[in-house]
């Protein structure tokens, strides 16, 4: 079947709707993603556990997800990206059942880490999109797909406060099961099948390397996540990085002798693609880890603080809002973002995804030198912060983006699932940091600690500095567009070299 086919299919049943059907998907993982983190405040049941287990509610699920986002990837560019699209949003609905009916905490955990494989939901849509969307359309569709991850991000820490204040904590789970459920409805019978010539020759599945990646990434990443607690020098933390880190070797290696391997590593040798995951890496220790954190203690970080004696203390940097005002200007901020994707969708498609990454970090820079002017005030750290996310959203879509400008179509889902575990793991490095640079020499009040211009600047610092590294990187990577399936032939041929 010609390239050509598949355009006029997506053409014929609509590229709005496919777009809207793809679009919902992504909500629903993400949605998954954020909405859990409510559960750590959730009130009764087996939720009176400490901290460090009820961190299980999260890191089961993104250990899963990095596990499995590489693997599900590798199997979409070769079966049929709606087909298992379909499949991993059912598994992700039958994990939400067992969380929502789930007897002991234990349980909920095994429902969660289930769900984790919708973390391989971005790579399939975006790979579906670029099968069966018309040529000038594909760049418009990675943005919006990549930009809802945003809104519903922001919707799901919305919706799990709501449902924990006016309900109770099985409801957001029994949402996810229904979502997840008429999303996979919707891929199955809105979403055509991918033109043949766009997918991956049939061949051996590599599922030892698929083993040895996943083990090497939950490793690393679970590494990390000790790490926010127990600090780097601990025995465990090194270990499992450590460890990680050495099976990751042994992968490349493996992949390297392996004549069908999972991921093509000699694609790291291409200049543009190596970069683009450079970036990704900065952009994700930077940008979007850090922000996450940094706008949270914006938001709830007290402005003032009632000492002993009466007198009121001001502090130099927060708003001390609610957490439902707190979810919903991370709401509204995000549907900005999401607004103006159609926008940055034509920029990459006219100018290339490095533009658009570039745009991003200086959007970035600028917002939060408005949220330094005054970071106590609302209106200007509201300003400053739309201004942040707008660039986070330029930079959401540019990451994928430029990745899918230097491969193969049948290469995509594989490769930006890459470019999605690169993005997990850096991101779980800078939540590992922040925490130490916003506690940096902090305003103390009695018992009370709280985050001082100090601090505050030098993690905005930090994440300038990461931003201007990102603006280098990209500025070097080669200024072309998204290639169409027979003009990519001979560009993605020096991608797989001999030994």
């Amino acid at each position: 079947m010609t390239a050509a086919a598949g355009t006029g299919r997506a053409a014929g049943r609509g590229v709005g709707a496919i777009l809207s059907v793809l679009v919902f998907a992504e909500i629903v993982a993400a949605f998954e993603t954020s909405m859990a983190v409510q559960l750590l405040y959730a009130p009764g049941d087996f939720f009176t556990s400490d901290l460090s287990q009820l961190v299980w509610v999260i890191t089961a699920y993104s250990l899963v997800a990095a596990m499995a986002t590489g693997f599900v990837g590798r199997l979409g560019d070769q079966f049929g990206r709606r087909k298992v699209l379909v499949v991993i949003l059912l598994l992700s609905a039958i994990g939400s059942v067992i969380s929502a009916l789930a007897p002991s905490f234990a349980v909920l955990v095994a429902g969660r880490a289930l769900q984790g494989v919708s973390g391989a939901v971005l790579p399939l849509a975006i790979g579906v999109v670029r099968a069966t969307f018309p040529q000038a359309k594909i760049s418009m569709g990675i943005a919006v797909v990549s930009t809802s991850a945003l809104l519903a991000g922001a919707a799901g820490m919305l919706g799990g406060g709501l449902f924990l204040d006016y309900a109770t904590w099985h409801y957001i789970f029994w949402t996810a099961a229904v979502a997840a459920t008429v999303a996979a409805a919707l891929v199955h019978f809105g979403v055509a099948r991918e033109p043949r010539d766009t997918l991956a020759a049939a061949g051996r599945i590599d599922y030892f390397g698929g083993l040895l990646f996943g083990a090497a990434i939950a490793s690393v990443l679970y590494g990390l996540t000790l790490s926010k607690d127990r600090g780097w020098t601990d025995v465990a933390v090194l270990a499992f990085v450590v460890g990680g880190l050495a099976i990751l070797a042994l992968w490349i290696k493996w992949e390297l002798r392996t004549e069908e391997p999972m991921v093509n590593v000699r694609m790291f040798r291409e200049r543009k693609f190596a970069l683009g995951m450079l970036a990704t890496a900065l952009i994700a220790i930077g940008p979007i880890g850090t922000m996450n954190i940094l706008t949270v203690t914006i938001y709830r970080n007290p402005s003032s603080y009632l000492t002993a004696d009466g007198t009121v203390m001001a502090l130099p940097v927060g708003l001390g809002l609610s957490a439902t005002m707190t979810g919903l200007l991370g709401f509204i901020t995000a549907a900005a973002a999401f607004c103006i994707s159609p926008l940055i969708g034509r920029i990459s498609a006219r100018f290339g995804a490095r533009v658009g990454l570039m745009i991003g970090s200086l959007l970035t820079i600028a917002g939060l030198l408005i949220v330094c002017i005054a970071p106590g005030d609302l209106a200007t750290v509201i300003t400053g912060l739309v201004v942040v996310v707008l660039g986070t959203g330029f930079l959401y879509s540019g990451m994928p983006t430029v990745i899918v400008e230097c491969v193969l179509p049948e290469q995509t889902s594989t490769a930006t699932a890459i470019n999605a575990v690169v993005r997990t793991a850096f991101q779980a490095v800078s939540a590992s940091i922040v925490g130490l640079m916003l506690a940096f020499s902090p305003v103390v009040a009695g018992e009370n600690a709280f985050v001082s211009e100090s601090g505050f600047y030098l993690s905005v610092g930090a994440l300038i500095v990461t931003c201007i590294l990102t603006i280098i990187v990209v500025f070097f990577i080669p200024p072309t567009r998204v290639p169409n399936t027979q003009g990519s032939k001979a560009q993605a041929a020096s991608l797989t070299l001999k030994d």
